[in-house]
């Protein structure tokens, strides 16, 4: 990691910034896998950065290999790699790679439509998207992830993918108990830094945000707008009888009405709007009475030239304002377009187990590429070589399909497993001098 440091001081052409800093990216996450199963684990991780479909054979086939194909499925099947120790190896590089005062990490779900009864987890499944060309309840796998929200430049927000589980079809485990388990498993790694949850308002439960107060991380979410809500209770100067009230005055529709309005213009989801916004510290009965900030916000269609209905946010951070409590709620849409991506152009849709622990551990494997990737374009921006690339998309933010793109371009077909030092435990990207793709 200290030689990345020195990326900023000292230039250097694209080719060796990428091979410096996946090097060294790599090496750290090995300290998660099984020393007898490192050099195989190199060339199936290699072979995701460069291949965009999700089968095991492609990944194969997009480099040299220089074992038996059975090798690298007996990686897969044999257990012997455990999935939240390299979550816990990929959490630390994103750290280290990109520091962060406050964790920003968002929990939510996707569905993975499936032909096939066969494929673990697969179930009929209710999808919440309502589009037009699909059916209400659709045959699926469901994914919950979690992921670490950063801002990269211009302001745009991305969630990488740190782990993911899939929901069982039968059992107890739910989508709040695997989500608060995901929170849980990466606690180890967090090492005492404040840490803010965003999630929408499926998964504002008191079942998984009573656990995650009791463990001082911070909660913004979406809510239903019929939540109970009261303001404190008024002390009086002498107790009567009984014991003392726990709730005040209920938030009902007229008491949200008659709050004071503010109409602020703020950048988000991608565009600037107009938002009309209510705000106030009340308890939530669901939480127990723990005090929460209300947020009620509106957006302006200027299609319609109306106000939508008012959403509700609760923010367990009663200091923050109105604004703030939107624009951090805002990182969470992050996660969608890196659900799209994921699905569209990076194999997940075709990903193919027969065993939900392997499924699990092919997942995390393609999406710790997919965060390498994504981690490129963050931190090695400015000499990206657009013009070999995409000189349609000059001036344009970088983003982690061009990156894999120029990877495909320029390591398909490398020995990967030849870079990989067993003594010392250290990769580095085999360079093959006289390349002159590896000049650029």
């Amino acid at each position: 990691m200290r030689r990345f440091l020195l990326l900023v001081l000292f230039p250097m052409p694209y080719a060796q910034t990428v091979r410096l800093c996946l090097s060294n990216w790599i090496t750290h996450l090995l300290t998660a896998v099984p020393l007898r199963s490192r050099a195989t684990f190199v060339e199936l991780l290699c072979g995701c950065l460069i291949s965009p479909e999700g089968w095991v054979t492609r990944a194969i086939s997009a480099i040299t290999r220089r074992k038996h194909w059975t090798t690298y499925y007996k990686l897969l099947e044999r257990g012997s790699l455990r999935t939240l120790r390299l979550a816990h190896a990929l959490f630390e590089v994103v750290a280290q790679a990109l520091p962060m005062e406050i964790l920003n990490l968002v929990i939510d779900d996707t569905l993975i439509l499936r032909q096939s009864e066969n494929a673990p987890g697969s179930t009929i499944r209710h999808d919440h998207a309502k589009k037009a060309n699909q059916t209400q309840y659709v045959l699926a796998q469901c994914w919950v992830t979690l992921g670490v929200s950063v801002l990269g430049s211009a302001g745009h927000k991305y969630v990488l993918p740190i782990v993911s589980r899939l929901v069982p079809v039968s059992g107890n485990r739910n989508k709040l108990t695997i989500a608060l388990s995901l929170v849980r498993g990466l606690a180890p790694v967090m090492k005492g830094k404040p840490v803010r949850i965003l999630f929408d308002a499926w998964f504002m439960r008191a079942r998984l945000v009573l656990p995650l107060l009791a463990r001082r991380m911070r909660v913004i979410g979406q809510a239903r707008r019929d939540t109970a809500l009261f303001l404190p209770p008024v002390v009086l100067d002498k107790a009567g009888r009984g014991r003392p009230r726990k709730y005040g005055i209920k938030m009902t529709p007229d008491a949200i009405l008659a709050l004071p309005v503010s109409e602020v213009k703020l950048t988000l989801y991608g565009k600037e709007q107009l938002i009309r916004l209510r705000s106030v510290v009340a308890l939530a009965r669901f939480l127990k009475g723990a005090p929460v900030r209300a947020v009620w916000c509106s957006f302006y269609d200027t299609d319609k030239q109306s106000w939508s209905k008012a959403r509700l946010l609760l923010a367990s951070e009663t200091e923050l304002s109105a604004e703030e409590v939107l624009r951090l709620y805002a990182r969470r849409w992050g996660i969608e377009p890196l659900f799209h991506n994921l699905k569209r152009w990076w194999g997940v849709n075709n990903l193919w187990q027969q065993k939900r622990t392997v499924l699990e551990l092919w997942m995390q494997i393609r999406s710790t590429a997919w965060t390498l990737v994504q981690l490129l374009s963050l931190v090695a921006e400015e000499s990206f070589p657009i013009n070999v690339v995409a000189p349609w998309r000059d001036k344009q933010p970088l983003t982690g399909g061009l990156v894999a793109q120029w990877l495909r371009m320029e390591f398909t077909g490398l020995a990967f497993r030849d870079g990989f030092n067993r003594k010392s435990g250290i990769f580095t990207f085999p360079e093959q001098r006289g390349d002159p793709r590896l000049r650029v």
